[in-house]
């Protein structure tokens, strides 16, 4: 199974941010309310899905080792 990441712009301070899916989906969780990250969590494919639905990400490059979706869009407000 390929490792996963996401990359984006974080408005207002000039820089990208990677990161994966699941800790991405634990930093937010107020996103994600059917899911209590205790005994429940999203999955990869979940996160990925609200983000693509939710805020324009895209499928960047996508192998057997390797999956980026992204977003540089500097004005995105996560």
């Amino acid at each position: 199974m390929a490792k996963s990441f996401i990359i984006y712009y974080k408005r207002g301070t000039g820089t990208f941010v990677v990161t994966e899916p699941r800790p991405w989906a634990r930093d937010n969780q107020d996103r994600f309310p059917n899911h209590n990250f205790q005994t429940t969590q999203p999955t990869t494919v979940e996160v990925e899905s609200y983000l693509k639905d939710n805020f324009q990400f895209a499928e960047g490059h996508s192998d057997d080792n390797i999956r980026v979706i992204y977003n540089f869009d500097p004005s995105l407000e996560l």
